[in-house]
């Protein structure tokens, strides 16, 4: 009989404590220790490119347009990517060059004129050729490097952001994709801050004379360039640009007057987009000469995936559960529409479209999955699982010949727009109806760099942190000439065709780290079929700079029709009829229907990581994903895994205890609980069982600074004590047979413990007899980018911690329920006793 093993903690407050910080006791690493020669050559290359820099910003032209405006991108060394090893304590001062933005890992993005860059060059070549050295209490004798010296040796190499890296596409790319309906035909170009209140007054005035240029610039090429229009918070200031017939007069309103360029937000106009190349290339010329601008990207396109829908020959309006007063819970559609057939199961619709440009049969066949899947589908789902409740958020019209000119007429502004529209439909759907969970089975296409953070991820992650809502996204559909071949049962085999794709990773907005990307799976009873592998048309991780995505997996329909099961996957269109299609769109509602099930079972609102939290901890790798050699990308695969039921999730045997830890870490402070493991489970000191540890933070997220966006890593340990009294990690990343338990480099953090992560999954082995103490330490704890405050309020976070008898005999739940009791920590069942957030 299941006890109520899902416990949440109601005075997480109880585990709060002073943060345990040591301040460093050396000036850093010498990455040229014992290599005096070396490090002259190689502080000498330094100090040639930052002449070289600081002759470009020199140059009479520039200091006549820009003052003498430039950024550097600094590129750390592979071993020195660790915050420690930047170089902003005593060469890239921050009250001189400010550091503004960031590219990759380790690739800070510093502003700066000639006369701050030379302040830098005179500390470079000040750092010592001959290290002293120092006695250690000890009597050893070590060398002794200056901050300087250290900091030189952490760098690789020190370049001027240039045109190179401002684009991926030629003008005749940009022209021929903006000519395009529904792309609203302006070019998004992200600009650099000119360095912030605390910047010297010389940078601060050669900003504004960058920004006076770029704005006298524009005005002589054939533009319509304004401050880009976005509502959401946090994202970079932008500019949009519309090239236009070289006829018609510029209109130019860049919001130059207020703080910074691009924050004066405006709606930008309806012009006709001009198809000259050479006007193209004259404006794109211009802006990469003017050292403001970042990058120039080109609009997203949404689609949704083609539909190979083919009729199973039912009877029309197969047998669904019928809605009643007891079906509570409720998704969100964001699609092209749920057809009348369902409307005994929709509450509410958001019609934006017009019924002549509405196609709902992509939506219709998400809303069947998601209100009876089971009974349409009961070899592989469960049949019994009763109804929920559809908001029918219309939002994306019908382009039969994707054309883009249904979508123009609705969203002049292109992929702006139709956020805004997504945003405004959420807002909504969670205020007349409390929904929290929206499917959205759209992706986005784009030409030029894909390794960029997208706009619409951007937004999606706004927009969820806004209204305390989920999204769960596709991963979006390979094209037909890029799917790989059938799964077959040879590891090896799998693995080498998954290594030869190209241009198979998630698409936009699948990226958005606050939301949930899903992958498709092929479903079982299919013959020559591997049930559950990946399927042919997938999209895969790893996500950008080897974020965990995607983050969740579900049966999607086969890539190949069977003459029999059809796709293998069963719904409805909008006639009732039974059909079967396949595709990442209908994988996704099938994890949206375990997400809302899981919030509908939880008595009151708990914050959406505790839902998120719940739903990955229990997830499970399919099986053969983790044969052999693929156990070592399966996360690339299917994420975290296929999600459990609610049931699953929330009844647990009296062997296991799940702990649920909801809180927000603040400045100054961490979170740790001292336990003895179970008694049932330890003999003299030894323990036995087995322990799984799952994370998610809502960390700030600084667009700028690109592949380092996340400012403020949350992490958390559980760990047991040794002989020497301290305490080890004993867990390591989930489906990760080569996980070290305690990584050392930052390379090994980003790779093993998911360090700079929004969502982490640890666990032990099958311990049978761990280490000679029953004393463990439960901690959570935060780490800031280059010594960056915690924001003011904190970052939330919610833990989810099992320790079970893997042979399902020990009373684990009652002991650690009594354990956690006698230590001032109270507990009750999710499912009835939600506190509110803690927010102090």
């Amino acid at each position: 009989m299941p006890n109520q093993p899902v416990q949440i903690v109601t005075n997480p407050q109880r585990l709060r404590q002073r943060r345990e910080k040591n301040p460093p006791g050396v000036a850093g690493t010498d990455f040229f220790e014992g290599d005096n020669a070396g490090f002259a050559r190689h502080r000498d290359r330094l100090a040639t490119q930052l002449g070289g820099i600081i002759a470009a910003l020199s140059t009479p032209q520039h200091t006549e347009e820009y003052d003498g405006l430039g950024y550097v991108v600094v590129r750390m060394r592979a071993r020195a990517i660790a915050k420690s090893h930047r170089p902003q304590t005593r060469l890239f001062r921050n009250k001189n060059v400010p550091h503004v933005a960031t590219e990759g890992i380790g690739e800070p993005i510093f502003a700066c004129t000639p006369s701050t860059l030379r302040e830098v060059l005179e500390r470079l070549v000040e750092a010592e050729v001959e290290v002293g050295t120092k006695v250690l209490k000890t009597g050893e004798v070590v060398p002794n490097p200056s901050r300087g010296r250290c900091e030189a040796s952490a760098i690789a190499s020190i370049a001027l952001w240039t045109a190179a890296d401002k684009r991926s596409f030629d003008a005749e790319a940009g022209a021929s994709w903006l000519s395009q309906s529904g792309t609203g035909g302006r070019y998004h170009v992200e600009l650099f801050p000119f360095g912030g209140t605390a910047a010297p007054a010389s940078l601060t005035r050669a900003g504004q004379s960058a920004a006076r240029s770029l704005q006298l610039e524009l005005s002589h090429v054939p533009v319509d360039a304004r401050a880009q229009s976005v509502r959401g918070v946090g994202l970079a200031g932008g500019v949009s640009i519309a090239v236009i017939d070289s006829s018609e007069p510029s209109q130019v309103d860049l919001g130059i007057l207020s703080v910074e360029v691009g924050t004066e937000l405006r709606t930008p106009g309806t012009t006709a987009v001009s198809r000259n190349i050479a006007d193209h290339a004259r404006v794109l010329n211009a802006l990469e000469r003017n050292p403001l601008v970042r990058s120039v990207t080109l609009p997203p396109l949404p689609s949704t995936a083609q539909s190979f829908a083919e009729q199973t020959g039912a009877l029309a309006l197969p047998a669904l559960p019928g809605p009643d007063d007891q079906t509570r819970p409720i998704i969100g559609v964001l699609d092209g529409g749920v057809g009348a057939v369902l409307d005994p199961w929709v509450v509410d619709r958001w019609t934006l479209i017009s019924p002549a440009d509405t196609d709902a049969h992509h939506g219709t066949f998400i809303s069947g999955l998601l209100i009876a899947a089971g009974p349409l589908n009961p070899s592989l789902l469960d049949p019994k699982r009763p109804a929920c409740r559809i908001v029918d958020l219309n939002v994306l019209p019908a382009d039969p010949g994707s054309t883009g000119l249904a979508f123009d007429r609705y969203y002049p502004g292109g992929a702006a727009e139709f956020l805004d529209e997504i945003e405004d439909a959420v807002r909504d759907a969670r205020k007349r109806h409390r929904v929290r969970v929206f499917n959205l089975s759209v992706n986005f296409e784009a030409p030029g760099d894909d390794t960029r953070y997208g706009f619409a991820a951007q937004r999606l992650d706004e927009i969820t942190r806004r209204h305390d809502v989920i999204f769960v996204i596709s991963g979006g559909n390979l094209q037909p000439s890029d799917r790989r071949a059938e799964w077959v049962n040879n590891p090896d085999t799998n693995l080498a065709a998954l290594v030869g794709e190209n241009r198979t990773t998630i698409a936009e907005p699948a990226e958005s780290l606050f939301n949930v990307a899903v992958s498709a799976l092929n479903p079982p009873g299919i013959p020559n079929l591997v049930p559950y592998a990946l399927t042919t048309y997938s999209r895969r991780g790893p996500g950008l700079r080897g974020a965990t995505k995607p983050d969740l997996a579900h049966v999607g329909g086969s890539g190949t029709l069977d003459l029999i099961a059809g796709y293998g996957l069963q719904s409805i269109d909008e006639t009732g009829a039974e059909v079967t299609d396949g595709g990442t769109s209908f994988a996704a509602p099938l994890v949206a229907r375990e997400l809302a099930d899981l919030d509908a079972a939880i008595t009151g609102d708990v914050p959406r990581e505790t839902l998120l939290a719940l739903l990955i901890h229990d997830a499970t790798m399919p099986k053969p994903l983790q044969k052999g050699s693929l156990g070592k990308v399966a996360t690339q695969l299917a994420g975290f895994g296929i999600p459990s039921q609610t049931h699953q999730v929330l009844e647990r045997p009296d062997s296991e205890i799940v702990m649920v830890f909801s809180s927000t870490v603040i400045q100054g402070e961490q979170h740790s609980l001292d336990f003895s493991w179970p008694e049932a489970l330890t003999t003299n000191g030894k323990c036995r069982g087995y322990a799984k540890l799952t994370l998610v933070a809502r960390p700030v997220l600084a667009y700028e600074h690109g592949d380092e966006r996340i400012r403020v890593n949350i992490d958390a340990k559980l760990m047991q004590q040794n002989e020497d009294g301290g305490f080890n990690n004993v867990l390591k990343a989930v489906h990760h047979p080569d996980a070290m338990a305690n990584p050392r480099t930052e390379r090994e953090l980003l790779r093993e413990s998911h360090k700079w992560q929004v969502v982490k999954s640890f666990e032990t082995a099958n311990m049978r007899g761990r280490g000679s103490s029953s004393t463990w330490k439960f901690f959570v704890e935060y780490l800031t980018r280059a010594e960056e405050p915690m924001p003011i309020s904190g970052v939330e976070f919610a833990a989810v911690l099992t320790i079970s008898d893997p042979k399902g005999e020990a009373p684990v739940f009652q002991q650690m329920r009594q354990q956690l009791g006698a230590v001032g920590v109270q507990t009750t069942d999710i499912r009835s006793g939600i506190r509110t957030r803690v927010t102090t």
